[in-house]
C-alpha cells in the first residue's frame, strides 16, 4: 500500500486526545492541592517545602497542556474544525493568552520555512546558554517572542482599500473579531483565570500554593517551552557565536523515545516531531502505526539517522553552549 492512501486510514483518536488532556488538569490540581493539605495538616513551613518541587510539577504540567493548542492547530481535538477550535479555545489556550486561529495563522509559515529566515518560530536559533536560560525563566523570551509575533501580523496584514459606504460584511453582526481584537480578549481571559486561581488559593489560605502556581505558571513553564523548542530543532553542533538571524540554520527535526518521560516533556506527539514535520495532518495518536509503516520505506534511515534521547540532546546543547 501506498503512504498517500494509508494515510487516508489515520483519522485521530479523539478519546486518546482528550484522556490526555484530562490527566495534565487532574496533575496540574494535584500539585496545588497537595501544598493546600500539607498546610492545612502540618502547617507553613511544611507547606513551603512541599511548593518547591511543586513549582517545577505545575511548570511541567501547564507546558504538556500547551502542546495541546498545536494538536488544536491542525484540528486534531474534533471532527469538525469550528467545534475544534473553540475547545481549545476555552480548554487549552484560555491559560496562555491565545487562540487556536491566531496560532494556527503564525504556526503554518514555521512548516513550509523550518530553518530559514521566513519561519516564524525561531526560537531554536538561541542556544542554551545561562543568558537565554535566565530570559526564559524571567519571561523576557515570551515578550521577545510576542513582540516579533505581533511585527509579523503587522507586515502580514491585507491593507484594505478605503470605502465610502460601509460594508455589511465589514460590520455585519455575524462578522467575527479580527486576530488582534481575539488576541486581545485572549489575553484578558487568560490574566483573569490565573488570578481567580491564585485568589481562590489565597483566600484559602494556602499562600505557598499560590506563590507555586504562579513561579510555575510564570517561570518554569516558559523555560520548558524555550528548551524543548531548541533541544527539537537546534544543530547540536552549533555554537552561540554563530547569529541565526543572519545565517541561515537550515531545517532540523528529531525523533525522541517512548517512555514516560519523553511522552510527557513531549506531550502530544512533540517527542515524534519528525513525523509530524513529514506530514502534519497525522494526528500524534496515530504516529506508531505512521513510524512502522516509513520504518518499511526508503526513510527508515533517515528515521534512525534522527532518533536521540531528550536528556543526550539536551547535554551535547549546553556542551556547546558552555564552549561558546
Amino acid at each position: 500500500m501506498r503512504w498517500i492512501d494509508y494515510r487516508k486510514t489515520l483519522t485521530p483518536r479523539y478519546g486518546i486526545i482528550w484522556r490526555d488532556i484530562g490527566a495534565c488538569y487532574l496533575l496540574l490540581a494535584t500539585g496545588v492541592t497537595a501544598v493546600a493539605l500539607v498546610q492545612r495538616s502540618l502547617g507553613g513551613s511544611a507547606a513551603t517545602a512541599v511548593a518547591v518541587p511543586v513549582v517545577l510539577w505545575t511548570g511541567y504540567w501547564l507546558h504538556a497542556l500547551f502542546l495541546f493548542g498545536h494538536e488544536a492547530a491542525h484540528a486534531h481535538l474534533a471532527p469538525r474544525r469550528r467545534a475544534n477550535d473553540r475547545l481549545a479555545d476555552w480548554l487549552v489556550w484560555l491559560f496562555f493568552g491565545s487562540t487556536t486561529a491566531n496560532y494556527r495563522h503564525t504556526h503554518m509559515t514555521h512548516h513550509s520555512r523550518l530553518g530559514s529566515h521566513r519561519d516564524t518560530e525561531t526560537t531554536y536559533q538561541l542556544c542554551l546558554s545561562v543568558a537565554n536560560l535566565l530570559k526564559g525563566m524571567t519571561g523576557l523570551r515570551v515578550l521577545e517572542v510576542l513582540l516579533r509575533k505581533a511585527r509579523l501580523a503587522h507586515r502580514t496584514a491585507p491593507r484594505r482599500k478605503s470605502s465610502k459606504r460601509p460594508s455589511a460584511r465589514r460590520h455585519g453582526p455575524g462578522r467575527r473579531p479580527s486576530r488582534a481584537v481575539a488576541g486581545a480578549l485572549a489575553s484578558l481571559r487568560s490574566v483573569v483565570l490565573h488570578a481567580g486561581i491564585l485568589t481562590l488559593l489565597v483566600a484559602g489560605g494556602s499562600l505557598p500554593a499560590a506563590l507555586a502556581w504562579s513561579l510555575g505558571a510564570g517561570a518554569i513553564f516558559p523555560l520548558c517551552a524555550m528548551t524543548r523548542t531548541i533541544v527539537e530543532h537546534r544543530r547540536l553542533d552549533a555554537p552561540c557565536s554563530v547569529d541565526f538571524t543572519v545565517v541561515e540554520h537550515g531545517p532540523v527535526n528529531r525523533l525522541f523515545g517512548s517512555d514516560p518521560l519523553s511522552r510527557s516533556f513531549g506531550a502530544a506527539g512533540f517527542n515524534k516531531h519528525l513525523l509530524h514535520h513529514w506530514d502534519p495532518a497525522i494526528s500524534y495518536t496515530r504516529f506508531g502505526e505512521m513510524e512502522r509503516f516509513l520504518a518499511r520505506t526508503p526513510l527508515a534511515t533517515e528515521i534512525e539517522a534522527s532518533r536521540i534521547g531528550y536528556g543526550a540532546a539536551l547535554k551535547r546543547l549546553l556542551w556547546e553552549a558552555w564552549r561558546g
